[in-house]
């Protein structure tokens, strides 16, 4: 009789033990509800797109630069244009303001045609 007490012992263990593991089974899957659904995948930027952004912002301030540089080239040919048609006219119609002009670009005592020829192959750079 003492041996089926020692063996209903052990299957009173075993059965415990799995009805414990089944539980906690059911513990563990209700609880922790493991997602099925897939994970979103992490946006990182990697160095090629920075570089990249950093490339188009720099083209589009070259971009500006040049728009500015070209609007400023016009508004300089617009003044030298204006500058020599006042040249000309002080030339053609009031030749002692004229030669004035050259002799004080020139910052001369005198005028001379060297200094009128000089004058005019500077300010044409």
């Amino acid at each position: 009789m003492a041996d089926t007490h020692k063996f209903g012992g052990k299957t009173i263990a075993i059965i415990a033990f799995i009805l414990g593991a089944a539980l906690f089974q059911l513990i563990f899957w209700t609880v922790i509800k493991p997602d099925d659904t897939p994970s979103k995948p992490t946006i990182t930027e990697c160095k090629a797109d920075s570089l990249q952004n950093v490339i188009s912002n720099l083209q589009s301030d070259i971009k500006i630069l040049e728009d500015g540089f070209d609007s400023r080239e016009h508004r300089y040919e617009d003044v030298l244009l204006d500058y020599e048609i006042g040249l000309s006219y002080l030339k053609d119609y009031h030749p002692t303001a004229y030669k004035d002009f050259h002799r004080i670009v020139g910052m001369r005592e005198r005028y001379t045609h060297e200094l009128e020829k000089e004058n005019i192959k500077n300010l044409k750079l």
